[in-house]
């Protein structure tokens, strides 16, 4: 009775080589599926973390304001307690043609009012109709503009 049926004979893995075997395959297919979801969250979601940047008040009013005579937009910008600001994308859109300036000595700490201003050439850009201000913050070491959380005035009165 040592033929290939009988039992004693039979080839086969053991259950520690089974469950080492599901584990590792397990594994592999996890490290896979977690690698495109991470890309697809990456592809969709720019800043994870709202910095929530808004208009400084001063008496109920909202401090932004042009002043024609030095051909000057002032405005006063409020950091939440979320994140650092360590810059700002400015878009002043313009009766003529828009602008973008970029601030990178506006660093705004966490709970923070920062007072600014621009130059802004009214004759050659126009009569201001939007301003739109984005914040830069840095996440996992890499600096990123925040469109999605961007302020955005219209009817900026005279200073």
């Amino acid at each position: 009775m040592n033929g290939p049926l009988n039992p004693k004979r039979k080839k086969g893995i053991t259950p520690l080589m089974a469950t080492l075997l599901l584990i590792s395959f397990a594994v592999a297919v996890g490290t896979v599926v977690m690698n495109f979801a991470r890309a697809q969250v990456d592809s969709q979601a720019q800043c994870s973390i709202n910095p929530k940047l808004g208009l400084a008040k001063h008496n109920g009013l909202q401090q932004i304001c042009f002043d024609s005579s030095p051909s000057i937009l002032k405005f006063g910008l409020q950091n939440g307690f979320e994140i650092d600001i360590e810059g700002l994308v400015v878009s002043v859109i313009g009766t003529q043609r828009a602008e973008t300036f970029e601030l990178n000595e506006a660093v705004i700490n966490r709970g923070s009012i920062y007072r600014g201003s621009l130059n802004y050439d009214s004759s050659v850009l126009g009569t201001i109709r939007q301003v739109k201000i984005s914040p830069k913050i840095t996440l996992f070491e890499e600096q990123v503009i925040c469109v999605e959380y961007s302020l955005t005035v219209e009817n900026i009165g005279a200073c």
